[in-house]
């Protein structure tokens, strides 16, 4: 079976510092994966996108049933289907891939460039869609290779018993009450940062207080308050944050001025390469001026040590004529 998850990130260098050290095998996707730091930050310079979110990151493990951790083959074959995987699912992005064998599960994790590389856009759209279509695209791609499916289930809103005997007395509990002022509170598109949201949920009498890595929601003027993760996964702080994150994104990129026209992407690959080739021959000709140096310096210390053999030599006294 095969398990995925995907979450934004402020920091792209940071996610590949973290999957690099641990990589036991390592590729890319319109990335080259030795310089693939250098390259996201390049590409967020190119097209201006100045807001919070530089990269995405990914994940997709593997059953030991399936694939062993140590096997540098099934190493090989998990990087070759997670590739399938992102290619299929980012195919206008950079993706820096890296094998961890580290855990029971042989897993990849994957630095997703938050750039359109043909749009030079920032990718948004329903944070909950970004996961099922990423999962969708991974249930074909390992099927295709034989392998089972994992599907992550939707945690569903949770109800108490006494929630379930209000209902059916036909009252409305209070926390149907909490999740229905969210759920105003969200259809309204301009709200795109907690301040606005808090603010929104105040005109329904809800309290919201971010604690630790949740929300805790509280009717205005009574005792009843309830964690995100125990209203649904509709209301948990990741969610929430990850949709509001979005909107700001979105807004950013609206009022954004193009300032590149027609970017040839091409032409700046070429650039690149054409650097690195250059760079490359400046060690070479380093490497060359430090192995000559080395040499030198061995040479003259051969010759002194020869000169002070000789010297030696002549100053030695000589045994008695026989």
């Amino acid at each position: 079976m095969a398990t995925t998850h995907i979450k934004r990130s402020s920091g792209a260098s940071r996610l590949v510092n973290y999957a690099e050290k641990r990589a036991v095998q390592k590729d890319g996707h319109n990335i080259d994966i030795d310089y693939a730091k250098s390259e996201l930050k390049q590409v967020r310079e190119i097209y201006g996108n100045k807001g919070s979110t530089q990269a995405y990151a990914s994940r997709v493990a593997f059953s030991p049933k399936e694939f062993a951790p140590q096997n540098t083959q099934d190493q090989i074959k998990a990087l070759e289907i997670a590739k399938e995987i992102y290619s299929t699912a980012y195919p206008n992005q950079q993706v820096a891939l890296y094998v961890h064998n580290d855990t029971d599960s042989l897993h990849v994790h994957a630095v997703i460039g938050a750039i359109d590389l043909q749009t030079g856009k920032k990718m948004h759209g329903n944070w909950q869609q970004y996961r099922e279509r990423l999962v969708k695209i991974t249930d074909k791609v390992v099927e295709r290779h034989g392998l089972e499916v994992t599907i992550p289930k939707h945690k569903p809103e949770k109800r108490s018993m006494a929630e379930i005997k209000m209902k059916e007395r036909g009252q409305v509990p209070w926390k149907d009450k909490i999740r229905q002022a969210i759920d105003t509170t969200m259809r309204e598109s301009h709200i795109s940062d907690f301040k606005s949201f808090k603010e929104k949920l105040g005109e329904f009498a809800i309290n919201v207080i971010e604690r630790g890595r949740d929300l805790t929601y509280g009717l205005t003027g009574t005792n009843y308050k309830a964690r995100g993760a125990k209203l649904g996964d509709d209301y948990k702080k990741e969610t929430i944050f990850n949709e509001l994150d979005r909107r700001n994104e979105r807004k950013l990129t609206t009022t954004r001025k193009p300032i590149l026209g027609d970017f040839d992407f091409g032409e700046y690959k070429s650039q690149i390469k054409a650097g690195r080739s250059q760079i490359n021959n400046e060690r070479s000709e380093l490497n060359h001026k430090r192995t000559k140096k080395q040499t030198d310096e061995l040479s003259r210390a051969r010759r002194n040590a020869r000169n002070l053999e000789s010297k030696r030599a002549k100053t030695q006294p000589k045994g008695p004529t026989l």
